[in-house]
């Protein structure tokens, strides 16, 4: 949210962030060879650079995020015929049934406690056969419950589970990431466990919610921008093809993207 510290937002402009955002942006990348004169909804569309990258092919893309003030700045800094912008719930979208082709919903799903109000809106809002893509971070591949923002973590065989109670067909694919992007986050979680291991009394788990956030925030901003200053080469060389999606181990996503089809 705007007016806080937060990192769970990114941008082109996020200059600590920017490897992150490279991570962000490789699904919309992909999803754009499947949106071409397709009615796109992206949900929890955030700054606004996704729903953007899908407008250069859609018919119409609609960015949908729940703070205004975030959609206000999309709305400035992305001008095009082809986009439009809501501000609504993903558990209560205000739209009628079956308006849209495709639906996005990326790196949104691991931050909602019950995400079944989600699930049934965006299957409501798609046309019969439409597609729901979704990608949350795979647990495999994270410092497992480090995040305070996170209401619950995902591998490949409960995001299964979970999403087969809502579509009768789902296919599970990866976000890869090069040896390059993997060397990045081996010295940044390398980082993080020596932080950690400060708190030897552990109350990082007995502090407030809202302070437990803002450290986080801080943390991690301050861990990538001391990493690309010690090691400038490392971050620098990091390019948006060194993420990719597609069929693999799942173990070794980094993401994991699921392909959810409306009956």
């Amino acid at each position: 949210m705007i007016g806080r510290v937060t990192t769970e937002r990114v941008a082109p402009q996020s200059a600590a962030l920017r490897v992150t955002w490279l991570q962000c942006l490789a699904p919309y990348r992909w999803t754009a060879g499947l949106a071409g004169d397709l009615a796109v909804l992206d949900l929890g569309c955030g700054e606004g650079y996704g729903a953007a990258e899908l407008a250069r092919v859609a018919r119409l893309v609609v960015g949908l995020d729940r703070d205004a003030r975030v959609l206000a700045q999309a709305r400035r800094r992305y001008l095009s015929p082809r986009l439009a912008w809501a501000a609504g719930q993903a558990e209560a979208l205000p739209f009628p049934d079956g308006v849209f082709d495709l639906a996005c919903c990326f790196q949104v799903l691991e931050h909602l406690p019950d995400p079944a109000g989600l699930l049934v809106e965006a299957r409501r809002t798609l046309a019969p056969g439409g597609r729901l893509l979704l990608t949350t971070p795979n647990r495999a591949a994270v410092l497992a419950g480090l995040n305070p923002h996170h209401a619950r973590e995902y591998d490949a065989a409960s995001l299964a589970a979970l999403l087969a109670g809502f579509f009768p067909q789902v296919e599970l694919l990866g976000v890869y990431a090069s040896e390059r992007v993997l060397a990045y986050r081996a010295r940044n979680r390398a980082l993080v466990e020596r932080l950690l291991a400060l708190d030897r009394l552990g109350l990082r788990r007995r502090l407030p919610q809202l302070l437990v956030e803002r450290l986080h925030a801080w943390g991690t901003l301050a861990v990538r921008s001391w990493l690309h200053r010690r090691v400038p080469e490392l971050a620098g060389a990091i390019g948006p093809e060194d993420f990719w999606v597609g069929e693999g181990e799942l173990a070794q996503a980094i993401d994991l993207l699921a392909v959810c089809q409306a009956p």
